[in-house]
C-alpha cells in the first residue's frame, strides 16, 4: 500500500492515522511538518494477526512495555508522557516513539512488523504541546513485504492496502485509495461506494457549539473521514468503523462514533440526511463485519461474544495473492515507464523538493502527469472523493512524482530539451504514454477478474453482530447495547433520557465553521450559523452603555514634539535575532507616549464604518463596510516616523478606557497576560459590540521585523444579529538596519460573515525589490457556496478605499483616512485621534481606576519631555512588577485579570477573554466610583 496525504492536527490534540499491516511487512514513512514541528510515534491495536476487534478496550487495559522504545534523545519523558499514558491507558501498545519531527524537514523511518504481530497500527501525530497553533503535515506512507522495498517510484504504486483512511486525504492525486486488502481490491470505485455530505460536528470543548464539516464514508475501506469543507485538502480526522462503536439517536438526529482514542458527536440538519447517513453507516459496518475473520470484545471472553471464522488462509487464497504480487510488479514497471517518459517531456518533472501545501493551489495536484482518468475525452472529472479507487489512475504518474519526497532521483546532464524540440516530439510521446496507460488498464482488468473469482468466499453473509458498548461520551455516561437476536443493525440505538443535554428543537448551541489556524488557510469558508444563539466567543449586547450619553467636550489637537531621536536599534537588536522584541527592555527614548493598550484602541478611530454597516439593508454591502473597518486600522502606521518608536509595554493588570460621546461608544482594555503578552478589550455601541484578545508579537529577522497579532477580532451587529470575525493582517517593519523605515502589510486578510457564510479576501499588493512600500489593496467577496459576489473594494490602505461593482468603481470612497496632527513627522507621526488617547478630559477626570494608562507616571513624563525622570520611573515600575511576580510564584498563586474572564480556548487553540458583567463589572464599578480588588500597578 502507498499513500501521500496532507494531515491537519489541532492544537492541544493528537491525530491517529490507522494502518492495517500484515506480519513480516514493513511500515515506511516520510513526514514533513510545515511551519511548526510535531511529535510522532507508532502504537498497536491489541488485536492479533490481521483480525480487528470490534472496539478498543476499556481504560483498565494497560501496556506493559510502553517505554521500551522511547529514545533518550526524543526529549523529556514528561513532555510526551501524557499522550503515551493516555494511549496506553485505552489499550494501545507503544511500538516506537520517534519524538520531535522538525518543521520543513523530512523525517524518515521504518518499522518491521514481526511474525504474528500483524494488525492495526496507529501512527500518532502529537500536537498537545502547542497551545494555540494547529499543524499541517505531509505524510508519505508505504507498506511492503520486509526485505522487498519497492523501487523509488514504488511510492506511487499499489501494494496491499489497509482499512484505514479514505483517501480524500490525498493531496496528489485527488483520488481514493482502495479498501482493506482482505476485503476488496476493486479495480473501480463507483459513485455508490462513497457516501458524502455535510454534518454538524460538536466542537472539542463543551459549550463551543457545533461546526459544519464535510464527511466522506468509504464503503470499500469502511472508513469515515472529515474535512473542513468539500474543497479542503487537509484531512482532519478519520475513523475505521472496524475499530469504532456507532450509536444513533433518531429524535435528536445525532450520531456518536467512538474509536476509543476519540469520540465524534455528529448531527444532521434534517431527518432525510439522518436516515441517509444511518443507512450508509449500517451498510459500511455490515460490510466491514463480513471482512473480519473474528469479532472480539477484549476483556469479555464469554463464548457468545466471539464469532470465529477460519483464521488460516486456504491454498486458493495463497495462490491468488501470489498472482496479486506478480501484477503489482507489472504495475510498478509500467509506472516507471510512465515516469521516465514524463521526465523526458517536461523539465518540471526532474527531481525537485516536494512543494509545501502553501506553495501550490489548494485542492490541486502539482504534477500534471496523464492518467486514465485524465483522458481528453473526459472533460468533467468527478470530485476527488468519487474517483476510481485502484483503477487506472489511483497511483499514476502524478503520485510517482511524489516519491521524490522520499528519494530524490538523479538528473542526467543536459536532460531538458529546448521548447522547440519539446513541442515537436509531443505527439509521439503522448502516444507512448497512452500505450503504457492502456497496458495498465489491462492489468487492472486482471485484478477485477481475480477479485470476481473469490468474491463469494471473501464476502460471506453478514454474521449476527455481537453486543457492542459505547465508549466514553460527553452525551451520556451509560453503556448501550444492541438488541439481541436476528439480523439487526450494527449501530447502537440511544433512547432519549432525562440527562440528555439538548433536543433539536431547543438546541442552545450555535453551529458554525472553525476559523483556520494558519494564515495560509484563512481563505477557507465559514458556514452560516444560527445568529440567535449565544456564543461565548462573541461579545453580548450590554444592558446599558453607561456612562453614555454625555455632553460633547473639546479635545486637544496635538502633543509636544520629542526632544531627542530614538536610539539606534542595530546595536542591541543584532544580539537578539529571532527573539520577541516585546520581551526586550529598551530605553524610554525608544517609546512613543502611548501604551500598547492605547494603540489597540486606535482600531476605534473609524467606528463610523460599523455604524454605517448596521444601517445597510444588504448583507453583502454590510460585509463591505466591516471589511473597510478592518482595513482602516492599518492607516495609523501611514507616517513613516511612527515606525521608529514602539508603544509602552503595559504593566500586568494595567487598563485603559475610552469613552467617546461624539461617536457613541465606550471601550475598555486590560493586559491579562505578561508572558506571552496578551490584551483583552471590548467596545460597545448602540448598534454593535466588538471584542478581541490580541496577542501581539514582533520578531527581528535581520533587515526586517515581522509584526503579527494572534487573536480574532469579533463583531456583533445587534439589529441583524450578524457576526463577523477576522485575524489582523501580518505586517513587516522594513529597513531596520539602514534606509527609511516603514510598515507594510503583506499577504491576505479574510473577513468572515459567520452568519451568512459570506467572506471577503483582501490582498495586499507585494512591492518590488526597489519600489519601496506597496500601498495597494484589493478585496474580492464570495458567498457561502464560494461563488463570487459582484461587490468588492479597491484602493490604498493608507489613504482611501472605494466600493467596486464587478471590478469597476461604483462611486466615492466609503473610507478616507482621517487627519494627522500638525507637523506629524515631528510629533511621533501621530494621527489626530491618537493624540487624544492619553489626554485626561472631564469624562475621565476622577473616574479612572488607578491602573489606567493615562496615570502611568513614566509615560506621562515622556509626553511632558522629561526623559530622565521617565527613564528612572520606568526602571522602578519594571522592577516592582518583577517583585510581584516573584511573590506570586513563591506563594503558588497565579495572576487573575480584574475585568476579564477567560472563556475557554476555541477549537483552533485561541485564548479568548470576555468582559465580566454584573455588579462586579468595570462599568458598574465606574458608575459607583469604587475600584475594589485593584492592584496598584503604578506604585514602585
Amino acid at each position: 500500500m502507498a499513500a501521500l496525504e496532507e494531515l491537519e492536527i489541532h492544537s492541544k490534540s493528537y491525530f491517529v492515522r490507522w494502518v492495517n499491516v500484515s506480519a513480516n511487512h514493513t511500515i515506511s514513512w516520510s513526514i514533513q511538518p510545515h511551519k511548526k514541528s510535531v511529535n510522532f510515534g507508532i502504537f498497536k491495536h491489541p488485536g492479533q494477526s490481521t483480525q480487528l476487534s470490534s472496539n478498543l478496550p476499556t481504560s483498565d487495559s494497560h501496556s506493559t512495555d510502553s517505554n521500551e522504545n522511547l529514545p533518550a534523545t526524543s526529549g523529556s519523558r514528561n513532555q510526551h508522557s501524557s499522550v503515551i499514558e493516555k494511549l496506553n491507558g485505552i489499550g494501545l501498545k507503544t511500538i516506537k516513539w520517534i519524538g520531535k519531527c522538525e518543521a520543513n524537514t523530512i523525517s524518515q523511518g521504518t518499522y518491521d512488523v514481526p511474525t504474528n504481530e500483524g494488525g492495526n497500527y496507529a501512527l500518532v501525530f502529537d500536537n498537545t504541546f502547542s497551545k494555540q497553533v494547529s499543524k499541517t503535515v505531509t505524510l508519505v506512507l508505504l507498506t511492503y513485504p520486509t526485505g522487498f522495498r519497492p523501487h523509488v517510484s514504488a511510492a506511487a504504486t499499489i501494494g496491499r492496502s489497509q482499512p484505514s483512511r479514505s483517501s480524500e486525504s490525498l493531496t496528489q492525486p485527488r483520488t481514493r485509495r482502495r479498501g482493506n486488502s482482505r476485503s476488496t481490491l476493486n479495480a473501480q470505485l463507483s459513485y455508490a461506494s462513497v457516501h458524502t455530505g455535510q454534518l454538524q460536528k460538536r466542537r472539542r470543548k463543551r459549550g463551543q457549539g457545533w461546526a459544519r464539516r464535510f464527511f466522506s464514508l468509504d464503503f470499500t475501506s469502511s472508513t469515515l473521514s472529515y474535512y473542513h469543507d468539500p474543497n479542503s485538502s487537509a484531512l482532519r480526522g478519520a475513523i475505521p468503523l472496524s475499530l469504532a462503536a456507532v450509536a444513533t439517536n433518531e429524535k435528536s438526529r445525532e450520531i456518536s462514533i467512538d474509536s476509543g482514542t476519540e469520540v465524534w458527536h455528529l448531527r444532521s440538519s434534517n431527518d432525510q440526511d439522518f436516515v441517509a447517513w444511518k443507512r450508509a453507516l449500517e451498510k459500511a459496518s455490515c460490510k466491514d463485519a463480513s471482512k473480519d475473520d473474528e469479532l472480539a470484545v477484549p476483556g469479555a471472553p464469554a463464548p457468545e461474544l466471539r464469532l470465529s471464522l477460519p483464521s488460516t488462509p486456504s491454498p486458493a487464497e495463497e495462490s491468488e495473492w501470489t498472482r496479486v504480487e506478480r501484477l503489482v510488479s507489472k504495475i510498478s514497471g509500467s509506472r516507471d515507464a510512465v515516469r521516465l517518459l514524463a521526465k523526458d517531456t517536461d523539465p518540471k518533472y526532474l527531481a525537485s523538493p516536494l512543494p509545501s501545501p502553501s506553495e501550490r493551489p489548494r485542492g490541486r495536484s502539482p504534477s500534471p502527469h496523464p492518467s486514465a482518468n485524465d483522458s481528453p475525452t473526459d472533460p468533467k472529472r468527478p470530485p476527488f472523493w468519487r474517483r476510481k479507487t485502484s483503477g487506472t489512475s489511483i497511483h499514476s504518474g502524478k503520485q510517482a512524482n511524489s516519491a521524490q519526497l522520499v528519494v530524490p532521483t538523479k538528473e542526467g546532464p543536459g536532460r531538458p530539451a529546448s521548447s522547440h524540440s519539446h513541442a515537436d516530439g509531443m505527439d509521439t510521446i503522448h502516444d507512448s504514454l497512452m500505450a503504457v496507460l492502456h497496458d495498465l488498464d489491462n492489468v487492472m482488468s486482471e485484478f477485477s477478474t481475480l477479485i470476481a473469482e473469490s468474491k463469494q468466499r471473501r464476502h460471506p453473509p453478514t454474521p449476527t453482530m455481537a453486543p457492542r458498548k459505547s465508549m466514553e461520551s460527553d452525551m451520556s455516561q451509560e453503556f448501550f447495547d444492541a438488541t439481541d437476536g436476528g439480523t439487526v443493525s450494527p449501530l447502537l440505538t440511544i433512547q432519549d433520557s432525562d440527562n440528555e443535554e439538548e433536543t433539536v428543537g431547543g438546541a442552545a448551541e450555535n453551529v458554525e465553521d472553525d476559523a483556520p489556524s494558519d494564515s495560509d488557510e484563512e481563505a477557507q469558508s465559514a458556514a452560516p450559523q444560527d445568529s440567535s444563539s449565544a456564543s461565548p466567543l462573541f461579545p453580548a449586547r450590554p444592558k446599558s452603555l453607561s456612562p453614555l450619553p454625555l455632553d460633547s467636550i473639546r479635545r486637544r489637537q496635538n502633543i509636544l514634539a520629542p526632544t531627542v531621536m530614538p536610539p539606534s536599534l542595530i546595536g542591541f537588536l543584532r544580539k537578539n535575532v529571532g527573539k520577541d522584541l516585546s520581551q526586550i527592555s529598551m530605553p524610554v527614548s525608544a517609546n512613543e507616549p502611548l501604551s500598547l493598550l492605547q494603540r489597540a484602541a486606535e482600531i476605534m478611530e473609524y467606528s463610523s464604518l460599523l455604524d454605517q454597516a448596521a444601517h445597510v439593508s444588504d448583507s453583502a454591502e454590510r460585509l463591505m463596510y466591516v471589511t473597510a473597518f478592518a482595513l482602516s486600522s492599518l492607516s495609523s502606521n501611514r507616517v513613516r516616523e511612527r515606525s521608529i518608536r514602539k508603544p509602552f509595554n503595559p504593566m500586568l493588570g494595567e487598563t485603559y478606557e475610552l469613552v467617546r460621546e461624539d461617536r457613541g461608544f465606550r471601550f475598555i482594555a486590560e493586559k491579562v497576560s505578561h508572558r506571552p503578552v496578551q490584551l483583552a478589550y471590548q467596545a460597545d455601541s448602540k448598534e454593535w459590540s466588538l471584542a478581541q484578545s490580541p496577542m501581539p508579537s514582533q520578531k527581528f529577522w535581520g533587515k526586517s521585523a515581522e509584526i503579527t497579532t494572534e487573536g480574532r477580532v469579533r463583531i456583533t451587529l445587534h439589529a441583524t444579529g450578524e457576526r463577523f470575525s477576522w485575524t489582523p493582517a501580518t505586517s513587516f517593519l522594513r529597513n531596520i538596519i539602514a534606509g527609511e523605515k516603514y510598515v507594510e502589510p503583506v499577504g491576505e486578510m479574510t473577513i468572515f460573515n459567520e452568519s451568512t457564510g459570506q467572506r471577503t479576501i483582501s490582498t495586499f499588493k507585494a512591492g518590488g525589490m526597489f519600489s519601496g512600500r506597496s500601498e495597494e489593496v484589493s478585496t474580492r467577496a464570495v458567498d457561502a457556496n464560494h461563488k463570487p459576489l459582484s461587490l468588492g473594494l479597491s484602493g490604498t490602505w493608507p489613504s482611501s478605499i472605494s466600493l467596486t461593482r464587478d471590478g469597476s468603481p461604483s462611486g466615492k470612497p466609503i473610507w478616507t483616512a482621517g487627519d494627522l496632527v500638525p507637523s506629524a513627522p515631528k510629533h511621533y507621526g501621530l494621527t489626530s485621534f491618537a493624540a487624544t488617547l492619553n489626554e485626561i478630559t472631564p469624562i475621565e477626570n476622577s473616574h479612572l481606576p488607578p491602573t489606567d494608562s493615562r496615570l502611568r507616571p513614566d509615560q506621562r513624563a515622556l509626553e511632558d519631555g522629561d526623559l530622565d525622570r521617565a527613564e528612572e520611573i520606568k526602571v522602578q515600575l519594571e522592577e516592582a512588577q518583577r517583585a510581584r511576580r516573584r511573590d506570586m510564584e513563591a506563594s503558588g498563586q497565579s495572576w487573575n485579570p480584574r475585568w476579564f474572564t477567560r472563556v475557554s480556548d476555541d477549537s483552533d487553540g485561541e485564548i479568548v477573554w470576555r468582559l465580566k458583567g454584573g455588579k462586579d463589572s468595570y462599568w458598574d464599578e465606574r458608575a459607583r466610583g469604587s475600584w475594589s480588588n485593584v492592584v496598584p500597578v503604578f506604585e514602585a
